[in-house]
């Protein structure tokens, strides 16, 4: 059954859900605003419910919605990439960053289909430097996107101080990074790319 029915009456069993909220969905709504460009938006709505769950008020590790430790929100990880503009596709070697707040001094963890580590950038009005560092495991690549302010003449490609061959498709704001070979970072490798 439902556990403790609330009135003693079998029917009434969903009378407990009225007080909680629906998070997960909340969090979806955070992540689409970031995606949107509305950044502020995005973040009041993600300090709202985390407000909500405070450690001072509830448990901040249970967010509850149709039970304890409901699985949909753990979409608030959706905000997290959304603000990284994240995007990794593992069989095609392919990583894109496009920071949509402090993009000028930017650095977060990732994750990856063997691997984990940290991506950082910095950013001013005609150029880009960027670097991913493998904290664990591997990371393939074959293209790494990146989002520029300026019209890139040329790019400067490093894996452990070592060139690699690389060429770039610029679109917009959208820089493509094509690399002649894979290029496959190591444990406490750092490919460093300048734009």
């Amino acid at each position: 059954m439902w556990g403790l029915i609330p009135y003693g009456d079998n029917v009434t069993w969903q009378l407990g859900y009225f007080h909680e909220c629906m998070s997960g969905f909340e969090h979806q709504v955070a992540a689409h605003l970031m995606a949107e460009g509305m950044t502020d938006e995005a973040l009041i709505l993600t300090r709202m419910i985390h407000d909500r769950y405070h450690a001072a008020q509830r448990n901040p590790f249970n967010e509850i919605e149709c039970s304890d430790h409901y699985a949909r929100a753990m979409a608030s990880y959706g905000t997290f990439i959304t603000a990284c503009g994240f995007e990794y596709h593992g069989p095609k070697g392919y990583m894109r960053f496009a920071p949509k707040m402090k993009a000028e001094n930017f650095k977060t963890p990732f994750t990856a289909a063997e691997g984990w580590g940290t991506y950082q950038q910095q950013k001013t009005d005609n150029q880009l430097k960027a670097s991913v560092q493998v904290q664990y495991g591997t990371l393939k690549l074959s293209t790494f996107g990146v989002e520029t302010t300026h019209k890139v003449l040329k790019i400067n490609v490093l894996l452990n101080g070592k060139k690699v061959n690389a060429s770039f498709v610029q679109n917009g704001n959208d820089c493509l990074i094509q690399f002649k070979e894979p290029v496959t970072i190591s444990a406490q490798q750092k490919l460093t790319i300048t734009i």
